[in-house]
């Protein structure tokens, strides 16, 4: 029954093997956020350690995504440590990474793998060694097996938010135009789950042509303005582009204002920072419209739920793949986009910090 421990196998003469955990923790089922409980309900009693594994820890989304954690775990009073690791976009640095927590016999490993299935092994090692494994933001198509490879994978239907947010891009484009995708790490699932889901929805419009992308852009801001500057010289009709990452959209954005060229269709991941853009620039820009799905720095949380229910033997019925809906849209008038000016630009309004947190984050 959720929430209640369960009866350990081995007290009924049953040892448990190494990587195997009495709780259900739902990991193929599918849900939303109205089905996501309180941390309350699984911290349990035993004093454990946590970590987070990063593939790249050098943006803004990966700070408030440690910040989110930290927080979460703060309501267990049994949880004894958090530990974080940054992979510095280096494969087998990550892969260290996580071989070196589960000899340190971390209780539950939170991973961000932006190397994709090159960690599988490596987070089959560590689940067989003792520790709850927990990929998240992947999508739901991620390689592996849970409660093999690793116990769940949480993340947001990738593929139901690519086709909603694609499908908003035809909307506005009325099924023609051209096309720009910026992606993040060269061979991320995130980037090529999104990849399958616009593909198959404009393949419904001939009219819309991808210009260039998914085009590599390790989520560097740095990189989106510089990229963009290039591409608005090689192409002289841009009339949409297609990010999932929001902070970095900046980037690409303000390339547009330093070459005169009016801002087109715009689809993102939502973040202070372009909100606040859209509503300094849409009077000069009638074409720019704007539309985000959440950048779900908050499912670090249920990612660490899962693995201290685990780690705790209590079953866990919230979902670990979650249908988010459109969080802005600025042709909606419910849905306008968000810009908090007391806010520091990198903050992300969808996040679960506090306001107060936030700000303290970015001091």
């Amino acid at each position: 029954m959720r929430g209640t421990a369960l009866t350990s196998m081995v007290a009924v003469g049953l040892a448990m093997a190494p990587g195997a955990f009495a709780a259900d923790v739902s990991p193929k089922k599918v849900g939303s956020v109205d089905e996501l409980q309180d941390m309350k309900d699984f911290c349990g009693t035993k004093p454990i350690r946590v970590a987070l594994s990063d593939g790249n820890g050098g943006n803004s989304w990966r700070r408030i995504t440690l910040a989110e954690l930290r927080d979460e775990a703060s309501k267990c009073p049994n949880i004894t440590e958090v530990k974080y690791t940054d992979g510095q976009g280096n494969p087998q640095k990550q892969i260290a990474d996580i071989q070196g927590l589960a000899a340190q016999k971390y209780d539950v490993i939170v991973v961000n793998p932006d190397s994709g299935e090159a960690l599988i092994r490596t987070m089959r090692q560590a689940t067989k060694a003792g520790s709850a494994v927990v990929p998240f933001t992947v999508g739901e198509t991620f390689a592996g097996e849970p409660g093999k490879d690793y116990l769940a994978a949480v993340t947001e239907s990738v593929v139901n938010g690519g086709k909603l947010n694609a499908e908003w891009v035809a909307k506005q484009l009325s099924g023609k135009g051209n096309v720009i995708v910026f992606g993040g790490s060269p061979g991320n699932n995130f980037t090529n789950t999104l990849k399958a889901a616009w593909t198959e929805v404009w393949a419904k419009y001939p009219g819309i042509k991808v210009l260039e992308g998914p085009i590599d852009t390790n989520w560097d801001p740095a990189q989106y303005q510089q990229i963009m500057a290039g591409l608005l010289a090689k192409y002289p009709q841009i009339d949409a582009v297609y990010s999932d990452y929001g902070t970095g959209s900046v980037g690409a954005l303000r390339a547009f204002v330093a070459a005169g060229r009016k801002i087109p269709v715009w689809s993102s991941g939502d973040a202070n920072e372009l909100g606040c853009f859209w509503k300094d620039h849409v009077a000069d820009n009638p074409d720019f419209k704007l539309a985000t799905w959440s950048s779900r720095t908050w499912l670090s949380r249920l990612a660490l739920r899962k693995g201290v229910a685990a780690a705790e033997g209590i079953d866990n019925a919230e979902p670990s793949i979650l249908n988010l809906p459109m969080e802005e849209d600025s042709t909606d008038p419910a849905l306008q986009p968000k810009c908090d000016a007391s806010l520091p630009p990198d903050a992300i309004l969808s996040s679960k910090l506090s306001k107060e947190q936030l700000a303290e984050l970015f001091k």
